[in-house]
């Protein structure tokens, strides 16, 4: 099965939840597939005429320039002693304004951020209006304790690591790309990040042959 036919999967899974607005996690490992299952997802909605919006963790990021400086700064107690805040990921991101957006969404009330841009590594100033839908896609490893839907792309370190060097060749060296996954993103994935309650959860280590195991949590 191809990742096409999970989406459908969890398409169907998604539109048979009662509730309203129904917030979903896609997540990852970053490397795992789940923006391209985020963005299928999404093209399944509108197509429908279903009101989706997607929202993208990587939109709250910090400005590029503003990370290096963080190897260079340890912490000095706590469960970090002796990491630099560099290797700590929750550190790379707008936390307090991702939170805040999800907030005014679950509020019902219009919001609007300034999204980060891979392109140029910066902050946009031109800010995202995002408005409330019934269907809200988040494609995140973070803040999944505020989600109602939970689908989990999991994928071995080593295939990860593989397409990481295929997929970020264009913005960092290979030594970069191994050393901050298994330092940075790695680290929190394993650690911190996975989910431990996903409703549906999708096995992409072989892009030809994709498994989906749904759980009893949330029943289709």
């Amino acid at each position: 099965m191809a990742m096409e036919h999970a989406a459908q999967q969890c398409y169907n899974a998604i539109i048979s939840q009662p509730k309203r607005p129904l917030f979903v996690a896609i997540t990852g490992d970053s490397g795992s597939g789940k923006s391209y299952l985020a963005k299928l997802l999404e093209t399944m909605f509108r197509a429908t005429g279903f009101p989706c919006t997607l929202i993208n963790h990587d939109e709250f990021l910090i400005a590029r320039r503003n990370r290096e400086p963080m190897k260079n700064i340890f912490y000095t107690e706590g469960k970090f002693v002796g990491k630099s805040h560099w290797e700590i990921l929750e550190n790379m991101f707008r936390l307090n304004e991702y939170e805040r957006v999800i907030q005014d969404l679950r509020a019902g009330k219009t919001t609007s951020f300034f999204p980060y841009s891979r392109d140029t590594g910066d902050i946009s100033d031109q800010p995202r209006t995002v408005t409330p839908t019934d269907f809200v896609l988040f494609d995140t490893s973070m803040m999944i304790d505020k989600m109602d839907f939970v689908i989990l792309v999991d994928v071995t370190q080593e295939n990860i690591i593989k397409r990481k060097l295929e997929r970020d060749s264009d913005v960092r060296t290979p030594e970069q790309i191994i050393d901050m996954h298994k330092r940075v993103q790695g680290y929190y994935w394993l650690d911190r990040g996975r989910s431990a309650h996903a409703d549906i959860i999708i096995d992409n280590n072989d892009f030809n042959h994709v498994t989906i195991e749904q759980s009893s949590r949330h029943p289709a």
